[in-house]
């Protein structure tokens, strides 16, 4: 939901100002706008399956709360869409660190923040009958300067507040499943759990077995990019150790800050659409991403993304695989890499882009 936004930046003023005091019911129209669009475009594409946005994503207790949860529910039916994934935000009024923080009052708060999530997770699986997925992004966990923070301190405070709010969790059903999503290196100079493998390594070595089991990665596209990584990197990782539980598709242009650009049609997610197919991914894909400041229609991103992952998804199904080993059994990486890209863009439905992409249609 924080897609929805007015397009302002510390830098510039945005071009979608009517959207400033918008509510996150309000929201909801927007993604309806969306997947209208989408329905649109799928006679275009001949062969696609062009499902459209299933279900939202919303911080608490900023985007969603007990406040808001009654009207909120009847929008999203309205609607056809369900909660997808719950986010405590733990990271704007925090200050000093949220799980990891050394003030007491401060680390308890997140807490009670992160516990206030998982009951409105449940409340929602009551509405729709399914669970979202409670995310943890831990943007304040880590030090602007040396010896800001005691380390091997610091990943204990954060592997206990996890274990207290999975045992507050574990009283009302003990089936919810929990990401983390990792940023190496944003807003905090030195991320304490800068990747997926650290966290991973981390809670599977600190919490019991029986915690660890629900406690998994939400990888983003952008994050890894931003410090020099492979989108394909933490989703092998996942998907081999069975922790791939939610995903973020974005896309970044080089080692700037995090711009959340919409997905692109690219040999990089080719490769996660690729593993997600082939190792039956069944989880939600996040579409975490901004129209740009300048842009007037804040849904133009999210229809676009749309599109090119189910695009991705039809050529992986198109593109000759057995081919691509028998070329790399030849020790010529070089062809298989072109051929997938040829393969890819030859697997593309033949439609003049002018009736996709119209001109003078509000």
């Amino acid at each position: 939901m924080w897609t929805i936004n007015n397009g302002n930046t510390r830098f510039q003023l945005g071009g979608r100002q009517e959207l400033s005091d918008t509510s996150t019911v309000q929201k909801i129209a927007y993604f309806k706008k969306a997947n209208d669009e989408v329905a649109r475009r799928a006679p275009l594409l001949e062969g696609v399956s062009m499902k459209g946005i299933t279900g939202v994503e919303g911080h608490y207790p900023n985007e969603i709360n007990r406040e808001n949860f009654k009207e909120l529910v009847a929008a999203l039916k309205a609607n056809g869409l369900v909660m997808s994934m719950v986010t405590p935000n733990l990271f704007y009024t925090f200050s000093r660190s949220s799980f990891m923080s050394r003030d007491n009052e401060e680390r308890n708060r997140a807490i009670q923040w992160a516990k206030d999530t998982v009951d409105l997770a449940y409340m929602y699986e009551s509405e729709f009958g399914h669970l979202p997925t409670g995310v943890y992004w831990p943007g304040g966990e880590g030090q602007s300067v040396r010896f800001g923070a005691e380390f091997v301190d610091a990943l204990h405070l954060y592997a206990g507040a996890f274990r207290e709010v999975m045992e507050y969790e574990a009283t009302k059903g003990g089936r919810m499943l929990f990401a983390f999503e990792a940023k190496p290196n944003e807003p905090q100079a030195n991320i304490i759990l800068p990747t997926s493998a650290d966290f991973l390594a981390v809670m599977n070595a600190l919490l019991p077995p029986e915690f660890s089991a629900r406690v998994g990665v939400n990888p983003e596209t952008a994050h890894e990019m931003l410090a020099n990584l492979s989108p394909i990197n933490p989703v092998s990782t996942a998907i081999a150790l069975g922790k791939l539980f939610h995903y973020h598709a974005n896309f970044q242009e080089g080692l700037k800050w995090d711009m959340d650009l919409g997905v692109p049609f690219n040999m990089a997610m080719l490769e996660v659409v690729k593993a997600m197919k082939e190792y039956e991914f069944r989880g939600y894909i996040g579409l975490d991403m901004q129209a740009r400041p300048e842009s007037k229609d804040v849904t133009s991103v999210m229809v676009n993304s749309v599109m090119n992952l189910r695009l991705l998804e039809f050529a992986v199904g198109k593109i000759d695989w057995y081919y691509v080993d028998m070329l790399r059994k030849e020790g010529t990486p070089e062809n298989v890499e072109e051929f997938v890209s040829m393969s890819m863009n030859q697997a593309l439905p033949r439609v003049d882009p002018k009736v996709i992409f119209q001109v003078g249609k509000k």
